[in-house]
């Protein structure tokens, strides 16, 4: 038995030193070094998929008044939405909000920052079954799923400031108490120029819901993010929302998409 008890601390003691070991080498700068180029081919790769036999060919001005940032407040817009993908050949979706949020964030792909190759890196925080990575992958682009609020992931599964979009929108809007931790995580995946989608429930505060002011409040703590809002909420956008809650009182009535450029 005591021979048996030295064995089995030796084992251990033999256990700690080669994880000691393990962790030593995966710190180094050199695995480091090889880790990253991993990434970077694997990014290449992603990136470089041969979506050419069946890409629908989008064009920036095929999108033409299409807003990459809007307040969606009745069905209209939304079906209105569904009918321009429809006549666009994007896949086909009941989800009539989906298509407005859908749409808004692959226009400001397609007209911000796609080079006309394919070749943009996007993030879809809402992962591969939402209708934005269907019409995304569509048009030629290879989303890829990560949530980049995830302390985790900036830095360890993708590399900090090479990201060219990252979407998180309907139907897995942000929700109002975790949107400061979306924008200052969400923008260090960005590179400079690269893009940030998110819809928002529209509502009373005191239900997480967003209005007027309150999103005011969120463009300006973005702006101090180094985030610039793609578009604008104009007067006409006040009043709409300000109509549809009138008419449906405390309710939530709707979405905003709002997308934001990283200086």
């Amino acid at each position: 038995m005591k021979g048996d008890s030295r064995g089995s601390g030796r084992g251990a003691a033999a256990s700690r030193a080669a994880s000691a070991e393990v962790r030593r080498l995966a710190g180094s700068p050199a695995v480091q070094r090889i880790a990253g180029r991993m990434r970077d081919a694997a990014h290449q790769t992603a990136t470089r998929l041969p979506h050419a036999d069946t890409a629908l060919l989008l064009r920036a001005a095929d999108l033409r008044g299409v807003r990459t940032t809007d307040v969606l407040v009745d069905g209209v817009e939304a079906r209105a939405a569904r009918r321009t993908a429809r006549s666009l050949g994007l896949p086909r979706t009941l989800d009539d909000t989906s298509a407005w949020a859908a749409l808004g964030a692959l226009a400001a792909l397609l007209r911000v920052v796609d080079d006309g190759r394919r070749h943009a890196v996007v993030v879809d925080v809402s992962g591969p079954r939402s209708l934005f990575s269907r019409w995304a992958t569509r048009a030629g682009f290879a989303p890829v799923h990560l949530d980049v609020t995830r302390p985790d992931v900036v830095g360890v599964a993708i590399d900090a400031g090479s990201v060219d979009l990252v979407t998180h929108i309907h139907p897995t809007s942000v929700a109002a108490d975790d949107v400061d931790v979306h924008l200052v995580r969400g923008t260090s995946a960005l590179r400079r120029g690269g893009l940030m989608a998110m819809t928002l429930r529209l509502g009373p505060a005191a239900e997480g819901g967003f209005g007027v002011p309150e999103l005011r409040s969120l463009i300006a703590r973005a702006d101090e993010q180094g985030l610039s809002l793609v578009g604008d909420l104009d007067v006409a956008d006040g009043l709409r929302l300000r109509a549809a809650q009138d008419a449906f009182g405390d309710s939530t009535v709707g979405l905003a998409l709002l997308t934001f450029r990283r200086r």
